[in-house]
């Protein structure tokens, strides 16, 4: 909804409330992924995949890295936009 009514200050808001800015809570990072992506942020949405991805190798979880990793790389490439090179 937050990328639909296209608000700077909405948007803002939504990211400082994700990050735990707003009550001390970080929240999942794949809804702050989802929220770039929506918005159209390509290189912060792969920003965060990239450090999902990072801390799930960390667990040891390489499997879901990758999959994060290649779903990331497919939904900027379906939606026709470059590639950024961290992803690459």
């Amino acid at each position: 909804m937050v990328a639909k009514v296209k608000m700077d200050a909405l948007t803002h808001e939504l990211v400082d409330y994700l990050l735990g800015e707003t009550d001390n809570i970080p929240k999942e990072p794949q809804w702050t992924f989802k929220l770039y992506r929506a918005i159209g942020n390509v290189a912060q949405a792969v920003k965060v995949a990239v450090n999902i991805a990072q801390k799930e190798q960390e667990f040891g979880n390489y499997k879901y890295a990758h999959e994060i990793m290649l779903d990331t790389f497919k939904d900027i490439k379906n939606g026709g936009q470059r590639i950024p090179h961290d992803l690459n």
